[in-house]
């Protein structure tokens, strides 16, 4: 009999009916044996060689750092651009000093993301991420960025001052489905809310495409963006995503009628047509 090679997560009480089965000779004690070797073998969560997130999704993971396959983005990351008015920010992996958790960006991201769920505009959770661990399994489970501040300046009221350093907004590029469909990337986007309207979430959008092409993903598709969100709605659209889907009466959303459920669109971008050299960047060493 051929061996079954096991690359999914298999419970103990899986295996007892297994086990069971071979007493009843409906599968040899020898196929059995075999099975546990290759689940030993294979088992995706003991071995460390073995990379855990190939069946991850949109809203699953498991916590991580936000670095998976940065090494492919070395020719991009950290990518320096200019906001509206004139503030020099880079795009960036998520910083993380064990030795000075104060400098540890993954509070402010987490930060923003409850804020975002709070204002219930734009997300669909809603409830708060009380553990950092949840978090990360989340936003960081795959690739992540920060936009940071490289020098100082004002929010876009220009009313209060704003040091070097300050998250200005952040992001992620993650499978939106797993297995055969895992070449199909989801991002999400947040910006602080006092410094949009400058140009924050052009810029993610724009090294969100870059960077997924480099990672090798193949297409992009954005599950829910809300028609009442008009500012992004309009981004995705100038940027070049084709809306694929409308889905009505998708989310119960805050600042809407009693009883009034927001359409959902759903947005896609075949990164394959992207030209090589967006974002007038040098071409990828490995897609050369």
């Amino acid at each position: 009999m051929k061996t079954l090679l096991l690359t999914a997560k298999i419970t103990s009480r899986l295996l007892q009916k297994v086990e069971h089965a071979a007493a009843r000779t409906i599968l040899t004690p020898t196929f059995v044996s075999t099975l546990r070797l290759s689940w030993t073998k294979h088992n995706p969560y003991s071995s460390p060689n073995v990379h855990k997130r190939q069946m991850t999704t949109a809203y699953s993971g498991i916590p991580s750092d936000g670095k998976l396959n940065s090494h492919l983005l070395s020719h991009l990351i950290p990518y320096e651009s200019t906001l509206k008015d004139g503030r020099l920010v880079q795009v960036d992996f998520f910083r993380n000093s064990p030795s000075h958790p104060e400098e540890c960006e993954w509070f402010a991201g987490m930060a923003l993301m409850n804020l975002v769920i709070r204002e219930g505009r734009s997300w669909p959770f809603e409830e708060d991420f009380t553990s950092l661990d949840d978090y990360r399994s989340y936003f960081l489970s795959h690739t992540a960025f920060v936009v940071r501040a490289v020098d100082n300046g004002m929010d876009a009221q220009q009313r209060n001052s704003s040091s070097a350093g300050e998250i200005l907004g952040c992001f992620y590029i993650k499978p939106n489905f797993p297995g055969r469909c895992s070449h199909i990337c989801n991002g999400g986007f947040i910006t602080a809310p006092r410094f949009r309207g400058l140009g924050v979430a052009r810029l993610m959008g724009n090294v969100f495409l870059r960077a997924a092409r480099d990672l090798g993903y193949k297409s992009s598709y954005f599950n829910l963006v809300f028609k009442s969100n008009v500012g992004s709605v309009k981004l995705w659209e100038s940027l070049g995503f084709e809306r694929v889907t409308v889905l009505e009466k998708a989310a119960r959303l805050e600042g809407l009628e009693e009883g009034v459920l927001d359409t959902a669109y759903g947005y896609r971008f075949d990164l394959e047509r992207l030209p090589e050299y967006y974002l007038g960047v040098e071409a990828a060493p490995h897609r050369k």
